[in-house]
């Protein structure tokens, strides 16, 4: 057996979510699967483990305990790095990536190794993804953003650099295509990628409940005082607007899922969002919740109309701009607690990736 070893072109490029379908997938063809996370930032402790998110997610989606299995093998928070480069030992460190992998080896069928941001990621401590691709031995699946152009050349860098360096390269998936231009990106990444010599996997649309977080995931990460709506907190986000302008001009960027950011002070914007909210079609509001800004808390009257339109409403000290700034440049992962987001990728990576063929490259 040989691990599949899923790498990315660039950051959040879907690299967990492949990991989390594809482990499915090879369950449901009755193969027992292991995980493996060889480098990562984002670290916890747990119980005396060293575990990052993505582990912890997959544990959940597993249905197992945080335990040794699911270690990082080289943990990197903020300093380590420059720590590392004091007194360099790659080859130490190589070697302890091994030393995890083998804990694994004997125990599952199937293995999937998720590597860290982008394929050259480490290498300035001599474990970028093609130096532990090379250590394990393993199959290397490029995962790379939707598009034509620009998509090509990523996947033209990043694959010579793996490749170079010995990783076995089996191919690519294309992630994230919008279905309005699906067939074309399709057709046209097809012919790249054989220009290239390289085969592809799949091509997988993109699914806006996976880039979709629920505003708990928002308010988690803009803090503030939650002053209604705690019920309501799993509403998903799917659109949000800064709601600085006049109502009339408001309301025409009002949408299914929208969060809407406005200064706590504008209470006719306030009004606005809430009667879009309860008078949407079917029962499902257009509102999913409210971002008031500026550390300015409604009036009474106010407060009253937000208590009954169910929905939950966050009162930030920050103003509209860092709010609205901040939400921008985030990416929501997803959390064990996101049960739809892991059960859509799970469908989608099952219904657009050759998994049999990948079962095959890996000797199972």
């Amino acid at each position: 057996m040989r691990p599949l070893f899923i790498v990315g072109t660039q950051r959040d490029i879907g690299k967990t979510t492949t990991s989390i379908g594809l482990l499915h997938a090879f369950r449901r063809r009755g193969l027992s699967v292991g995980y493996m996370k060889p480098l990562g930032q984002r670290i916890k402790g747990s119980a005396g483990h060293v575990l990052h998110d993505d582990a912890m997610l997959i544990a959940s989606v597993l249905g197992r305990q945080f335990d040794q299995e699911l270690d990082t093998a080289i943990p990197l928070p903020s300093g380590r790095v420059e720590k590392e480069l004091e007194d360099l030992d790659s080859d130490a460190l190589r070697g302890r990536v091994r030393e995890f992998y083998e804990r694994l080896a004997s125990q599952y069928d199937a293995i999937v190794v998720e590597s860290m941001g982008h394929v050259a990621a480490g290498s300035c401590l001599g474990v970028s993804s093609a130096e532990v691709a090379v250590t394990l031995n393993a199959r290397t699946l490029l995962i790379s953003g939707g598009g034509i152009g620009r998509a090509l050349d990523e996947i033209a860098l990043c694959s010579t650099f793996l490749t170079a360096r010995g990783a076995d390269l089996v191919g690519v998936v294309v992630n994230k295509v919008w279905r309005s231009k699906y067939d074309r990106v399709k057709h046209a990444t097809g012919r790249g990628l054989a220009y290239f010599g390289l085969d592809c996997f799949g091509v997988v649309p993109f699914e806006e409940m996976l880039a979709s977080p629920t505003v708990h995931q928002v308010y988690g990460h803009v803090g503030g005082e939650l002053i209604a709506g705690r019920d309501y907190l799993e509403n998903r986000v799917r659109n949000t607007i800064v709601a600085a302008m006049e109502t009339e001009h408001m309301m025409r960027y009002l949408k299914a899922g929208t969060l809407v950011i406005t200064p706590g002070d504008r209470s006719d914007n306030i009004h606005a969002a809430l009667s879009a909210h309860m008078l949407g079609e079917k029962g499902k509001g257009s509102v999913s919740g409210l971002i008031l800004t500026g550390g300015i808390a409604p009036g009474a009257a106010v407060k009253r109309l937000i208590d009954d339109a169910r929905l939950p409403v966050v009162l930030s000290d920050e103003d509209t701009y860092s709010v609205a700034s901040r939400l921008r440049e985030s990416v929501f992962k997803i959390t064990p607690e996101d049960h739809d987001r892991i059960e859509q990728a799970t469908r989608v990576i099952g219904e657009h990736v050759d998994v049999d063929r990948l079962v095959e490259l890996m000797d199972v």
